[in-house]
């Protein structure tokens, strides 16, 4: 099989902490991915979500509206930089970033988990109950894959919590645009679908449109799986959860 990959980024819980908390933390992320697609096309839809709703009819929440600008704000960033905190620009660093933008601080409660940074999250999010599985998540749900790449280098798909994202907007067909890291491009915006997670390219209108963004990572051992939509392992509803009086001056 030839992928049609680019590259990637990389106890109890806690209550969610608000911005006004500070902190000094090295996040070890340890997350590859590909670049993925989504491109232009992806920035539009997603600006026009972020305005109309989440895409299945219902209006965004305030935090959620927060979270997307906050993904569009970074869109093409290599730096990050977000309300003068400086993340790691990988994986998991573009999503902590994200958050920070809406006001939320997910890296504190990560200090108690051990692990790559992705790890520290979903084990995070696990503990608060946020995690599930779905084919239509929410704008502000945290995407986790397994088997973007070979982390351990064994040559089989064991590798387990190796990248994250997050959903921007998702359309009425299912289609979900989602933002992460490119370790190449650094944050790019990307789509897939997981009504129909086995499909790479379609022909629409003439042109030919991705369906589902690559995601494991160039150079690893081949793997019949491959895009986005077939390495999901499962989404975390991390802003449901938070503490409302936390953030947003509530």
């Amino acid at each position: 099989m030839t992928y049609n990959s680019a590259g990637f980024g990389s106890g109890p819980g806690k209550r969610w902490l608000p911005v006004g908390f500070t902190l000094i933390i090295l996040l070890i992320s340890g997350c590859q991915s590909m670049a993925g697609g989504g491109g232009p096309d992806a920035q539009r839809v997603a600006e026009q979500l972020q305005k109309s709703g989440s895409g299945d009819g219902q209006e965004l929440s305030r935090l959620q509206a927060k979270l997307v600008e906050g993904a569009l704000s970074l869109n093409g960033r290599n730096r990050l930089n977000v309300n003068g905190r400086r993340f790691n620009a990988d994986c998991t660093g573009t999503v902590l970033a994200i958050y920070w933008h809406a006001g939320i601080d997910l890296a504190t409660p990560m200090t108690q988990y051990r692990g790559n940074g992705v790890t520290r999250l979903y084990r995070f999010l696990e503990d608060e109950q946020a995690l599930y599985k779905t084919r239509r998540p929410k704008p502000g749900d945290i995407i986790f894959w397994d088997n973007t790449y070979d982390r351990d280098g064994d040559g089989q798909a064991n590798d387990y919590l190796t990248h994250t994202g997050m959903v921007v907007s998702v359309e009425e067909d299912g289609t979900l645009h989602y933002i992460h890291h490119n370790y190449r491009k650094g944050v790019v915006l990307a789509r897939m679908n997981l009504y129909r997670p086995g499909v790479y390219t379609e022909i629409v209108d003439g042109q030919q449109q991705v369906i589902n963004s690559p995601m494991r990572m160039r150079g690893s051992p081949n793997f019949d799986k491959w895009l986005a939509s077939e390495l999901t392992r499962s989404f975390g509803r991390a802003w449901e959860v938070v503490d409302k009086s936390a953030f947003l001056g509530g």
